[in-house]
């Protein structure tokens, strides 16, 4: 009777898993370390003139205003490795957030029915870094 008991309990949580995604603590670390990453970033980027689209839609979009944080990293990124007022340790650090956002962009669901990454206005680099640490902390909740 106890195994029995014991053999349901692990199915119910490989199911749990398997539908909702990673357990809930790698997704909570990964949220951690993106939003130390992006602390760290913004004291040191104020050298940045870059406007980069930032999502409106937040928590029932979050699959696909992950992807669109990722993609604008990525243009972030191509544009500060030419820059030699900006130092290595803060592209270092964009590299670390593009490899975090990819990582927690596979831990969760695709949504439907969200407007595309190019749909959203574009922001200046402040502004952006903000939208994007407040919605990874909505995420945290």
């Amino acid at each position: 009777m106890c195994k029995v008991l014991i053999f349901s309990c692990l199915s119910v949580v490989m199911l749990m898993t398997t539908a909702y995604g990673a357990p809930l603590s790698e997704k909570n670390d990964t949220l951690t370390t993106l939003i130390k990453d992006l602390e760290n970033l913004g004291t040191s980027m104020k050298k940045i003139n870059l406007e980069l689209y930032t999502p409106n839609e937040k928590q029932e979009c979050s699959w696909q205003t992950l992807q669109c944080y990722l993609k604008e990293i990525v243009t972030l990124e191509n544009e500060i490795e030419d820059e030699d007022e900006i130092e290595d340790e803060n592209v270092f650090s964009v590299r670390n957030i593009e490899k975090n956002l990819q990582k927690l962009t596979d831990l969760i669901p695709p949504g439907t029915g969200c407007k595309i990454c190019e749909a959203n206005d574009k922001k200046e680099f402040p502004e952006f870094h903000r939208e994007l640490t407040n919605f990874l902390r909505s995420m945290l909740k």
